[in-house]
């Protein structure tokens, strides 16, 4: 399949229309980043000559789109452009997204406009579109302006990535950059703008007399589940622990000498299933090894959609 091929030459929005890079875009792709460098340079290297190595890198694993305004503004229609890269297909079809939005039109949801339809375009199916299933946005975490503009269109945030890309940062200075990433899946397009993404609880019991020291496995083990902690060494009763646990959105490593009816009703009235929770023998000193097999075991019995 030729470039060119994988997307329609032209979509019209309300007040945008987004199409292929070409070499007729180049004085207003020059004028739009010369007077955009400012701004942009703060997060990224703008180059208001490389239009031509852009459409030279065209192909199905990197395409550009460029958004123009129906109505431009001054002395260039170029209200963005995006580029969508690193397509990975198998059992994939991820892509990265990154993007540029141009003076004058910033602020004004022209671009926010482009950019629907630019997902709209990576999620139809082929040919007309590039049949993503994963789209994802790195964004450093400074540039609240470009993180409010995806969470604007319903991208939630999936993780961070620490020293992610060498790029200038807000201090204009290179060096590597901490990420944050933010996705849409195409189950979840058109999405409803400032989703929150569903934490999934995890939960695990170690019993045994509470560790005095932080080599215990279980505080070890909320350290690597990223997960509170509750110890019958801090509260007066199991019950209290298990009301804690109720109350966290994310779960946490209930500590403690439980077993029996009480473990299974505390572990319900927290709304955990007792059959799935792992249940651990505490350890005085636990090693790495122990501490990660017990956190995958741990993701693994909750990894199912309905935990």
């Amino acid at each position: 399949m030729s470039a060119e091929s994988v997307v329609p030459a032209a979509v019209r929005g309300d007040r945008v229309e987004v199409r292929p890079p070409s070499a007729a875009d180049q004085p207003a792709y020059a004028a739009a980043v010369t007077r955009s460098a400012a701004r942009l340079s703060e997060f990224a290297v703008p180059d208001p000559h490389n239009l031509p190595a852009v459409i030279a890198n065209q192909s199905p694993t990197y395409r550009t789109f460029m958004v123009h305004a129906l109505e431009p503004e001054g002395d260039h229609g170029l209200v963005g452009r995006a580029n969508v890269g690193n397509v990975v297909r198998g059992a994939f079809h991820s892509a990265s997204i990154g993007y540029d939005a141009y003076d004058p039109y910033v602020g004004k949801g022209l671009f926010a406009e482009g950019l629907q339809i630019i997902l709209d375009l990576v999620f139809a199916d082929e040919p007309q579109g590039m049949g993503l299933h994963r789209v994802e946005a790195n964004i450093q975490p400074a540039n609240v302006r470009s993180a409010g503009l995806v969470r604007s269109l319903g991208f939630v945030h999936e993780g961070f990535s620490k020293d992610f890309l060498h790029l200038p940062g807000h201090d204009g200075r290179r060096a590597w950059r901490d990420h944050d990433r933010y996705t849409m899946l195409s189950s979840d397009w058109p999405a409803v703008p400032y989703r929150h993404a569903t934490a999934r609880r995890l939960v695990a019991v170690v019993t045994g007399p509470p560790a005095l020291a932080p080599t215990g496995l279980a505080p070890q083990l909320a350290v690597e589940l990223g997960v509170p902690l509750y110890s019958a060494s801090k509260v007066e009763t199991p019950a209290v622990l298990f009301e804690l646990l109720r109350s966290s959105p994310i779960g946490g490593v209930v500590e403690g000498k439980l077993a029996g009816p009480e473990l299974r009703m505390g572990l319900a009235r927290a709304g955990v299933d007792p059959a799935v929770a792992p249940v651990f023998r505490a350890m005085e000193d636990a090693n790495k090894r122990d501490v990660v097999d017990r956190a995958l075991t741990v993701r693994a019995a909750f990894a199912a959609p309905d935990r």
